[in-house]
């Protein structure tokens, strides 16, 4: 039965799923282990993808500064500085598990159940050039540039199917 779960489930869940165990005691594999992996990699993708379909039309350099921003937007930019760093010190330590741990807390609480909720309205109701929605779109921008790059290590290929969808500014 291992030997079929990379037919069924695709290199990137598999590598999520390595990066979900504590390889310092046994480790355990099966279809159920691989269907919750599978179901916490659907749920980054959509994070993922909900976000790029919302900078479509946002461009980095006319952007406002920091200052400008909401205090919404202030905390979940301050929010991606600290997960990004730990992050950066996960994969120091090659503490697979805690990297895992924090995406998978930062993508469902801070993003989907907060952020990405709030957001929706400033997104959809907001004129196209209204401050709020760009200075939302900044907030979405700096969270998929930040997060391609973190995921890179352990989704390859998601962080490269996210990068052909960044608008060409980049």
């Amino acid at each position: 039965m291992p030997e079929l779960l990379p037919l069924v489930s695709g290199a990137d869940v598999l590598r999520l799923w390595v990066s979900s165990v504590d390889y310092s005691g046994d480790v355990l594999v099966g279809p159920e282990i691989i269907k919750t992996v599978s179901d916490s990699y659907r749920k980054i993708r959509n994070t993922l993808r909900y976000i790029v379909s919302n900078v479509n039309d946002y461009d980095p350099r006319t952007g406002m500064s920091f200052d400008e921003l909401p205090v919404l937007d202030k905390y979940m930019l301050r929010r991606l500085a600290t997960i990004a760093e730990d992050m950066e010190a996960a994969y120091e330590t090659s503490s697979f598990v805690r990297l895992y741990q924090g995406l998978m807390r930062f993508a469902t609480v801070d993003l989907s159940n907060f952020y990405l909720d709030i957001a929706k309205d400033r997104l959809y109701i907001s004129g196209t050039d209204d401050y709020r929605r760009r200075s939302c779109q900044k907030v979405l921008y700096h969270l998929l540039e930040i997060l391609t790059r973190s995921i890179a290590p352990i989704l390859p290929h998601t962080a490269e199917d996210l990068w052909r969808y960044v608008p060409p500014w980049r």
